[in-house]
């Protein structure tokens, strides 16, 4: 099913980030740079997002998603070290609609939203409004359509669009709202409010876009190698039953996701055994077993050997890379898939084959990866405008420039691979802190 597809984040005030100028992304997108240069915060502000759509709020302490979420990033700290509190930060996200050929089609959406930060007293909800990115000359609007403006000329109050027409934009008009909260994404307060209004969800044009967009934003899977708990991937035997269909955060329920997409695709069993093969050619078979009445493990067995290995018999990397074969090989694809330094603890051997699966992915779903490794980047010299440099503006700020050939093309004349550059700390692509 095609999904919107993040086109750019844009942000201002946020820690260290300058992203006033937006910066396109694609369907696959390299992120390099320096430690500390921003590629952790970009992230974060992503996950913050999905965090304030589908975190339950805590009741019990009267806490938000969206405070909760806010937490999670930082709190009154996401507000720039250099911006006297308080003001306010800004972050701006840019979906677009899918072709039927996999590539974006169209703005469908820009959802911007500022948060007000005083470092003494609160964080809150200042302004928020999702409006039509695309040129609509064509049905008679001059101007951007807004679906909603919330909070922007009084706290607590805003306005939706409503057809006039059934259907046409260019027949809209506002229709006033109250009772908004301002601890709370309008994105996902939507509903309840439509409800005590005398407007119908067949009238507002937010409620068909805001289900896609928190659809495509739920099913958003975020991965950090450095979470990945091995001792717990080894020992888990997840419970049968539950219908996990994307591999944990710490991985631990991975036996119950390989099982579960075995089920529901006939191909993937052999797609995962052709990929642990291009690492371990003697493997013959892998599979999830029943461990017991209700829990799973996995057998591992190679050719000339009877009796099966477990992954407590394994080693570090060869976990690692079952883990990533098991996400990027998925047939059940989230909508944007974030890995951060997938290349720990691998043989740099493997690289080829990661990177091969990193692009293999891409070209179902949109997939952002981080990466310090010039032996992964190498074997992304032949798609340097998915490469994005986290590069430094004056050593507190970063901003984010594409890569391209036109750039490179002397070096990569020579023989440079884009691996080789980010080694010996070429100005031109960054990676080096000084």
């Amino acid at each position: 099913m095609n999904q919107p597809i993040l086109r750019f984040l844009a942000t201002k005030n946020y820690k260290n980030l300058c992203l006033d100028k937006q910066v396109n992304l694609n369907k696959l997108n390299i992120f390099i740079g320096s430690n500390g240069s921003g590629k952790s915060n970009f992230i974060s502000c992503l996950k913050f997002l999905k965090d304030c759509l589908t975190t339950i709020p805590d009741e019990s302490r009267g806490v938000s998603s969206f405070e909760d979420a806010v937490t999670q990033i930082g709190g009154n700290r996401i507000l720039d070290g250099n911006v006297e509190s308080p003001a306010i930060v800004s972050i701006s996200y840019c979906f677009s609609e899918i072709s039927q050929t996999g590539d974006p089609k169209k703005d469908s959406g820009i959802f911007v939203l500022n948060i007000y930060v005083d470092k003494k007293t609160r964080v809150s909800i200042a302004e928020e409004y999702l409006y039509s990115g695309e040129d609509l000359h064509d049905l008679g609007l001059s101007s951007p359509f807004y679906y909603y403006k919330f909070h922007n000329r009084q706290a607590g109050k805003g306005a939706v669009s409503v057809y006039a027409n059934p259907g046409q934009y260019s027949s809209t008009r506002f229709e006033p709202l109250e009772n908004i909260p301002i601890n709370s994404l309008g994105l996902v307060a939507i509903p309840r409010l439509l409800e005590s209004s005398q407007l119908t969800p067949e009238s507002t044009p937010i409620y068909k876009i805001r289900r896609e967009l928190v659809d495509s934003i739920s099913k958003w899977q975020f991965y950090n190698a450095n979470n990945m708990d091995l001792n717990k991937i080894r020992i888990a035997e997840p419970q049968i039953g539950r219908s996990d269909i994307y591999l944990s955060s710490s991985g631990d329920n991975l036996p119950l996701v390989l099982d579960n997409l075995n089920q529901q695709n006939i191909d993937f069993e052999d797609s995962i055994n052709e990929a642990m093969k291009s690492i371990l050619p003697k493997t013959r078979r892998l599979r999830p077993i029943r461990s017991g009445r209700l829990s799973l493990t996995i057998e591992w067995y190679f050719d000339g050997i009877s009796e099966p290995f477990y992954l407590n018999e394994m080693s570090d990397g060869t976990v690692r890379m079952l883990c990533w074969a098991t996400i990027l090989n998925s047939p059940l694809c989230p909508s944007l898939l974030v890995i951060d330094e997938p290349e720990l603890g691998l043989h740099v051997s493997w690289m080829p084959i990661l990177a091969e699966w990193i692009k293999q992915a891409a070209a179902k779903i949109q997939v952002i990866v981080t990466t310090h490794s010039p032996d992964l980047l190498d074997h992304f010299t032949d798609c340097l405008e998915n490469v994005l440099c986290f590069s430094s503006e004056n050593r507190t700020h970063f901003s984010i420039k594409p890569l391209s050939k036109q750039m490179l093309a002397q070096k990569l004349e020579e023989g440079w691979q884009l691996g080789d550059l980010y080694r010996v700390g070429d100005p031109s692509i960054g990676g080096w802190p000084w």
